[in-house]
């Protein structure tokens, strides 16, 4: 399947280079995609315009065995001024959200053993985030997320925001926990 966003990022030449690489595939970013529920409505509604994200896509590098888990992603995003907290510079709550929702994807590629993504029942339980480099708006980065460790229902994720010249910008740690059906039994009750 084709992704809308390619061509726009092949028309970026240092976007285009990591494109080039043929070992990347891309994979839709799934919480960009509306969904029945409020799930994913502000990465989906609220930052998908011409001013806040105007364009996104994500690549991995496929595993050698369907069994193992990828763990890297990199997410492309275009960023518009709609979401700036200074001048011509990107909120720093919206790089800790490009990060956990990065990280988030990471885990989505990811399936478990029913073939249900990690995401499904796996919430953010701790994000760090440390600012390096003000993220100029408009313009393009480069969020990658890195899985470090998984132990039981956890998972210790890493993540980089990187500008056009591929300079780290933002660096983050995360926690996240497989929460093994409480939240849709919390939904089902009207509590989430």
């Amino acid at each position: 399947m084709e992704e809308p966003d390619l061509a726009h990022f092949t028309s970026i030449p240092w976007c285009s280079a990591i494109l080039s690489n043929p070992a990347y595939k891309t994979t839709p970013t799934f919480s960009r995609h509306p969904k029945p529920t409020t799930e994913d409505s502000l990465i989906a509604v609220s930052l998908s315009s011409p001013s806040t994200i105007s364009h996104c896509l994500s690549l991995y590098v496929p595993p050698a065995s369907p069994e193992t888990f990828v763990s890297e992603i990199i997410t492309l995003l275009t960023l518009g001024a709609g979401m700036n907290g200074g001048v011509d510079m990107l909120h720093g709550g919206i790089i800790a959200t490009l990060l956990d929702d990065v990280m988030g994807t990471l885990l989505t590629v990811n399936k478990d053993r029913g073939g249900v993504p990690l995401t499904q029942g796996t919430v953010t339980a701790s994000l760090s985030v440390r600012y390096l480099k003000g993220v100029r708006t408009p313009g393009t980065v480069a969020v990658w997320a890195r899985c470090r460790r998984r132990e039981g229902r956890r998972f210790w994720l890493e993540g980089e925001v990187r500008d056009a010249e591929g300079m780290a910008v933002a660096r983050g740690e995360a926690v996240w926990v497989r929460v093994d059906g409480k939240v849709e039994k919390e939904k089902e009750k009207g509590r989430l």
